[in-house]
């Protein structure tokens, strides 16, 4: 085999690897994405609940701040 076959022949093999990588990359970011998501769901849940129970305190706006 000539230097410059075993050459490419390297060359794909790491490219592999890096598509490999990358494909596991993507698989972790989804299942962060996926993780968020659900946080965020159950955040907006609990301020719902949170507007729900002030306004049964007459309470009404719900601010950070106190304001």
């Amino acid at each position: 085999m000539t230097n410059q076959k075993k050459e490419c022949c390297e060359c794909s093999k790491v490219l592999e690897l890096l598509i490999q990588q990358n494909n596991k990359l993507i698989e972790q970011n989804n299942q962060l994405i996926q993780i968020n998501n659900e946080q965020n769901a159950q955040i907006n849940h609990l301020l719902e609940h949170l507007d729900e129970d002030q306004e049964v305190d007459g309470l009404s706006g719900r601010s950070l701040d106190g304001g």
